[in-house]
């Protein structure tokens, strides 16, 4: 299902954490496979845990500002839409969302032909950007702190508490091919099911022939956030 695309559904403060937030995602994972592995591929080790450090700090810091824009910036506006909405709308999760579920996954499944619908993220992502991403964070960087050398002795109660150092390096490293994985399905929904979205994430102006063309259905099923037509 098409729909009329504006530049309120991703304005500039959400574009720019978007990217800040993926490019220190990549760094961290290039410099912490080196330092796994006790390699020094683009430098010395020293200077690779430094980056991934500093990396992992604009990671940090993009997820907490993220959040408190969604709750205090301007807001966005749905699919198509021009009326801006306070941003964490469009994540909380619905009783709508809960009876759509079934239907996103037989879509997802390819057990669906037609989109459900839905006023701008469906169930399906909310529950992944608000669950799994916060914790994800919130496992990376209490591990990582733990391992740390700096910070390793005041995050001593945590290495105990998990049952040891090389359990602590077990859980950061599967949480980062956790998250791998699920940009890896982010990447391919974008491109295979709504690549002209991904245009307006690149800050580039809304083509014309997207901005007029393709339907949507306008159902409040969003707590109240409704699609507005252009």
């Amino acid at each position: 299902m098409s729909h009329k695309f504006t530049r309120l559904e991703h304005p500039l403060p959400a574009v720019l954490l978007h990217w800040a937030h993926l490019l220190s995602f990549f760094v961290l994972i290039a410099t912490g496979l080196q330092i796994h592995a006790h390699t020094n591929w683009i430098g010395a080790l020293g200077t690779i845990r430094q980056v991934h450090f500093v990396a992992m700090y604009v990671f940090v810091l993009t997820t907490v500002v993220r959040i408190y824009w969604a709750f205090f910036g301007a807001g966005t506006a749905a699919l198509g839409g021009l009326v801006r909405h306070r941003d964490w709308k469009f994540f909380a999760l619905t009783l709508d969302d809960l009876k759509s579920m079934p239907e996103w996954i037989k879509y997802y499944l390819f057990l669906r032909k037609t989109r459900p619908h839905t006023v701008k993220y469906n169930p399906l992502q909310k529950m992944t950007y608000v669950a799994l991403f916060p914790l994800g964070i919130l496992v990376m960087a209490l591990t990582g702190f733990a391992l740390f050398t700096p910070t390793a002795e005041a995050m001593l109660w945590f290495t105990n508490l998990l049952g040891g150092q090389n359990v602590v390096r077990l859980w950061h490293y599967l949480t980062m091919w956790i998250l791998i994985m699920f940009f890896m399905i982010h990447l391919y929904l974008v491109v295979v099911e709504d690549p002209a979205e991904a245009s307006i994430m690149l800050w580039r102006s809304v083509p014309e022939d997207l901005r007029v063309a393709g339907d949507y259905d306008t159902a409040d099923t969003s707590g109240g956030v409704r699609a507005e037509k252009v």
